[in-house]
């Protein structure tokens, strides 16, 4: 009896077992793996947003002006708060003649020269605002003056008078072109000025000065350049007092030279005169007594006199005519030669 109870104990327990219902789906398992957990994850936590930077201006490109110059447009800068912006003064002003926008642009032409120092605010669109110190130097208007704009008159070989202008105010360093015409021959410019020595003819030159912030101005220059004078003989080229009254008087001519200054005779040299007879007399070492040289129009007068008796003053007499305008040129003239013969008997 107690056998059979046993197989049949074991006999019961597999028929419960085979008639026990199958697992679900979410329920098996893969052989070695552990079933995913069927808890809720817990939700993330939210991300507070991050606050805007600080409102600070970060360009004030502001840069020199000049006077009735167009001011290059600038744009001040700005960052953080809340944009948009709006710009304005906190205190002072920008020089007269340029005007500050709300977007922050600065235009217009300097009116005034001067430093001009202000305070410009920038303001956001949640009420903050911060203001920042600026300076602007504004540049008297560039100036050139032209001093040979007609002509100037400039004698050969001249080395001394080469400047034709001037240029001030704005911002150097200066910078010139040459637009029109050119540099006389064997010279060179510098500037607005000739370096070298004047060669005979006519010139012209234009040249525009450009000063740093951009102002550009044109100097114009016309020279006539003359050479030195020349000797002519006249009818009486020497000096003879041929009826004995201590007086004579000799005309000799010129041409070329400076045509609106006369020139000056320079007595360069005596030599001794022999007559016919072959008496020589002795070499003047001055000019004759009441000498007076009157030079006008192309025309030379020379003469000597004296109201007292002279013995015999006969010699002869070299000379050249220079020039003693302030832009002379530097050569004489060629030489002239003339007999002054005063004899009288005490």
């Amino acid at each position: 009896m107690r056998r059979v109870w046993a197989v049949l104990s074991v006999g019961a327990i597999l028929v419960a077992a085979a008639c026990a219902a199958p697992p679900t789906a979410s329920q098996q398992t893969p052989s070695g793996e552990t079933s995913p957990s069927t808890e809720a994850s817990p939700s993330p936590t939210p991300t507070p947003s991050a606050s805007p930077a600080p409102l600070a201006i970060t360009k004030l490109p502001f840069h020199a002006g000049e006077v009735g110059l167009a001011y290059a447009a600038v744009t001040l800068g700005a960052a953080g708060g809340l944009p948009p912006y709006s710009w304005s003064f906190a205190s002072g002003s920008l020089p007269p003649g340029l005007s500050l926008s709300a977007g922050g642009s600065v235009s217009g032409s300097p009116t005034k020269a001067g430093s001009f120092g202000f305070y410009v605010r920038v303001a956001d669109s949640a009420g903050g605002s911060v203001s920042a110190k600026a300076t602007i130097a504004v540049y008297s208007a560039l100036v050139a003056t032209e001093s040979c704009g007609t002509k100037c008159v400039r004698g050969k070989g001249c080395t001394t008078c080469g400047k034709f202008g001037t240029a001030t105010g704005g911002l150097g360093p200066y910078a010139y072109t040459i637009v029109a015409g050119a540099v006389p021959s064997g010279m060179r410019v510098s500037g607005l000025s000739l370096i070298g020595a004047f060669p005979v003819g006519s010139y012209s030159l234009s040249v525009v000065v450009t000063d740093k912030l951009g102002a550009q101005r044109r100097v114009d220059a016309a020279w006539s350049i003359y050479s030195p004078a020349t000797l002519l003989k006249g009818r009486t080229s020497d000096c003879i007092d041929y009826i004995y009254t201590a007086s004579c008087t000799a005309t000799w001519g010129y041409s070329g030279g400076n045509p609106s200054v006369a020139p000056k005779l320079v007595i360069t040299k005596y030599s001794q005169y022999c007559d016919a007879t072959g008496k020589c007399y002795p070499v003047p070492t001055a000019p004759p007594p009441g000498w007076s040289v009157s030079i006008k129009s192309g025309v030379i007068t020379i003469s000597a006199s004296s109201p007292d008796c002279v013995v015999a003053y006969t010699g002869y007499i070299t000379f050249v005519l220079r020039d003693k305008s302030v832009c002379a040129t530097t050569l004489p003239s060629n030489a002239g030669m003339m007999l002054v013969d005063l004899r009288i008997s005490c």
